[in-house]
């Protein structure tokens, strides 16, 4: 958590400092899936900057601050939880993108998760996204 934090900040410093700039970073899977690592974090900062009233930093504008998530070549660990993919055959290849989830589901507050009731449509809390894009080459099929 503290490394893709201190990426993002960093990311949003520089963005900050370069608006007409364009920032790539290449980054490991764990750090882009699910909106929780480095791109969820930088968006934060950027939603935070541009609320904040009482701010004497500049302000990114509307049209700034923009990111995108693309996961290369993802695999079936990378969009399963931890240690829910033991059994399945070549989790660990992107040969196969017709495995790969591509949403994460949470629990809303509240809801035990060893209930019968997790499979419930009403459990849901929502749902997070792999990534904005996924993109999977050919030679990583190979």
């Amino acid at each position: 958590i503290l490394w893709d934090e201190s990426m993002a900040g960093n990311a949003y410093e520089w963005t900050k400092k370069n608006p007409n700039g364009i920032m790539v970073g290449l980054i490991g899977a764990d750090h882009v899936k699910f909106d929780k690592g480095v791109v969820g974090r930088y968006r934060r900062l950027v939603r935070k900057n541009k609320t904040s009233e009482n701010s004497n930093e500049r302000k990114i504008g509307d049209n700034d601050g923009q990111s995108l998530a693309i996961l290369l070549n993802p695999t079936l660990i990378d969009s399963r939880p931890s240690g829910s993919v033991g059994g399945y055959k070549n989790a660990a290849s992107s040969s196969y993108p017709d495995q790969i989830t591509l949403q994460l589901r949470y629990l809303k507050d509240g809801v035990d998760a060893s209930s019968d009731e997790t499979s419930l449509p009403s459990s849901t809390g929502g749902v997070l996204p792999l990534a904005d894009y996924i993109v999977v080459s050919e030679d990583a099929r190979s």
